[in-house]
C-alpha cells in the first residue's frame, strides 16, 4: 500500500484533487469550443481519437461553460479562488487577480429576501470562497483591504 497520511492531509490532498479535477475539465470544454473556431468536428475527432459524435455531444455540453475573463485563467472570482485551493495558482497571483477583477455589482434581494440575478462574479464568489475554505481570512482582508484603498 501507498504512504499513510494524517486525516486532514488526506482530506486536503482529496479536495485539491477533485477541485483540479472539476477545472481540467472547465479547461478541456474552453479548449474543446477554442479548437472548434478553427477546426472542423471531424479533425478534431481524429486528434482525440474519438468520433464525430462523440465531439459532437461533448460540444453541445461545453457550449454553456462559460469563457474566462479577460487576461485572467478564470471565468469568475469564485473559480480563481478554486484555482487556488487546487494548488494551481499561488498567493500572490490570486490576490493580483481579485483586486484587478472587473466585479459585478451585488444585486439586491426582491422583498422576500430572494436574488432574482445571479451573483456569480460579484465579490460574493470572493465571500463565498472564504465561507468554503478556498482562501483563508488573510487573503480576503488583504483583497478587501486593496479594493477599498483602490476605491478611495
Amino acid at each position: 500500500m501507498g504512504q499513510v497520511m494524517e486525516r486532514p492531509q488526506a482530506l486536503q490532498k482529496l479536495v485539491r484533487l477533485s477541485l483540479r479535477k472539476q477545472l481540467d475539465e472547465l479547461d478541456y470544454k474552453r479548449a474543446l469550443k477554442a479548437a472548434y473556431e478553427v477546426a472542423p468536428q471531424v479533425e478534431i475527432a481524429k486528434a482525440l481519437g474519438l468520433t464525430q459524435p462523440t465531439v459532437h455531444s461533448a460540444l453541445k455540453s461545453a457550449r454553456n461553460v462559460a469563457d474566462v475573463m479577460g487576461d485572467f485563467e478564470s471565468a469568475t472570482p469564485l473559480e480563481a479562488c478554486q484555482r487556488y485551493a487546487a494548488g494551481l495558482v499561488v498567493r500572490e497571483e490570486l490576490v493580483r487577480q481579485l483586486v484587478a477583477w472587473p466585479y459585478k455589482p451585488v444585486p439586491e434581494p426582491n422583498e422576500f429576501g430572494e436574488y432574482e440575478e445571479s451573483r456569480h462574479g460579484s465579490f460574493h464568489d470572493v465571500v463565498s470562497a472564504e465561507h468554503m475554505g478556498l482562501i483563508d481570512t488573510s487573503i480576503y482582508d488583504d483583497v478587501f483591504e486593496r479594493l477599498a484603498a483602490k476605491s478611495s
